[in-house]
């Protein structure tokens, strides 16, 4: 893993130092984290700084496997931080999305949806029946990710009094700003995921509300925001010796915000001059708020052009894909839903506190302002970057794909006319007989 491109600014800068990164084997599912005993006397005696990032991000995934990673493991880590001997903080990254049935989402505990061993015992159940069960367990809460991220909090909440330690909630990630390059990801989760099917010219209508904020955040900000989140609890930890657990909500719409359609149309600005090779159609998105008009466009945009597709390669001895691939992409694109046409509130004022107790030697090299960063310099990579890093598409054969994106272009517009005179039609097929039947 340190080998990869992404860790060569770290090489350069101190080859030695980044060697000092000892892995060690574990398992968050597991009793004591799976970690040995040896490894668990080294951490014990050596760690003065526990970071929990690990989760399980999959908003679908089965309730026992979510259970298991983001809340029993998050109890584990506790217990294991407190037989830390020198530990001087922990940071806790949750998700601003764990409360999502509260519009205006402070920085502090909410009741959980269930206790913790409640919940355990619950994901202990037969799978089938757990199944039949979660839409009312899961309540007001979207999916498994949200609910076991509510319920972990009340791990920290709860197993964490008396410790020094916070809790960090990003927004929805993305790509970096900034560092160690920018427009870097490896994750097709969210924003990014939709960004791809659109560049790619899969994605031809979304539901979505345009008007809505896109909650969205930076990678390499939210990083600098832990290790600043783990230094401040450290600091006033020392210094106040309070048991209060400080909450930051890391978002950008509170200071920053940047609207659903402002996003959609700078990445179509931006990506439109850098076409892959890898584009199945040309740029067309067709978003809508009403569920109806999608569920129309997902027809004559998504479903029939794949059938057709399909069609012709079963007629031709070649491999359909299409419909498949469509299902795989509505998918992903229902599980976004949830968060494309509604809104949320957030206070940010533990953030704005902490980023303002930093020293200016500090800002400059943990850079996470979110009112700072410009969402059109981030918009100007973006794409560049889901085309390198995630669909392995070099810069070189941009000429190619620029040919190639110029005749889907031309096609475009002809099987557009014909959709238009298609519709058209079937709307005449269909109106025809009301209107003869009103008419006598």
């Amino acid at each position: 893993m340190l080998n990869e491109f992404l860790f060569e600014k770290a090489h350069e800068v101190n080859p030695k130092g980044i060697h000092k990164v000892v892995p060690i084997v574990g398992d968050m599912e597991l009793p004591g984290l799976g970690m040995s005993d040896e490894d668990r006397k080294t951490v014990t005696s050596k760690a003065t700084v526990i970071i929990n990032a690990a989760a399980t991000v999959k908003f679908d995934e089965k309730l026992s496997v979510a259970t298991a990673i983001n809340v029993k493991g998050t109890r584990e880590v506790l217990r294991l931080a407190n037989e830390c001997r020198n530990l001087k903080a922990i940071t806790h990254v949750s998700t601003a999305f764990a409360n999502t049935h509260i519009k205006y989402i402070e920085e502090k505990f909410y009741e959980p949806p269930m206790s913790v061993e409640a919940l355990e015992a619950v994901s202990e159940l037969n799978e089938e029946l757990v199944e039949g069960i979660l839409p009312t367990l899961l309540g007001r809460r979207p999916n498994t990710y949200c609910f076991t991220k509510a319920v972990a909090e009340e791990a920290v909440r709860k197993y964490g009094e008396g410790l020094p330690i916070c809790i960090v909630r990003p927004a929805i990630v993305v790509s970096t700003y900034e560092e160690p390059v920018r427009g870097w990801t490896d994750s097709v989760y969210g924003p990014t995921g939709i960004v791809i099917g659109i560049g790619t010219g899969v994605l031809r209508t979304m539901y979505m509300d345009l008007d809505t904020v896109a909650d969205m955040v930076p990678v390499d900000l939210v990083v600098n925001a832990i290790l600043a989140s783990a230094w401040h609890t450290a600091k006033n930890y020392k210094e106040n010796q309070t048991s209060d657990i400080p909450i930051y909500n890391f978002v950008s719409g509170a200071q920053n915000p940047i609207r659903w359609g402002k996003f959609i149309e700078l990445n179509r600005q931006f990506g439109i001059e850098v076409p892959t090779t890898k584009a199945v159609w040309y740029y067309g998105l067709n978003p809508t708020n009403n569920y109806y008009m999608f569920l129309f466009y997902n027809f004559f945009l998504h479903y029939l052009p794949a059938l057709l597709v399909d069609t012709y390669c079963a007629l031709t001895g070649r491999r359909r894909a299409m419909l498949k691939l469509y299902s795989k992409v509505m998918k992903m694109a229902n599980i976004l839903f949830y968060f494309s046409t509604q809104d949320w509130k957030f206070s940010d004022r533990n953030v704005r506190g902490m980023w303002s107790s930093l020293s200016n030697a500090d800002k400059a090299m943990f850079p996470f302002s979110l009112r700072e960063m410009s969402w059109v310099r981030l918009c100007e990579t973006f794409l560049i970057g889901l085309r390198v890093y995630l669909i392995k598409d070099d810069l070189s054969t941009l000429p190619e794909a620029r040919k190639k994106w110029n005749r889907l272009f031309y096609l475009h517009q002809i099987l557009k006319t014909l959709l238009v005179i298609l519709i058209l039609n079937l709307t005449y097929v269909v109106l025809k007989p009301i209107f003869s039947a009103i008419l006598g």
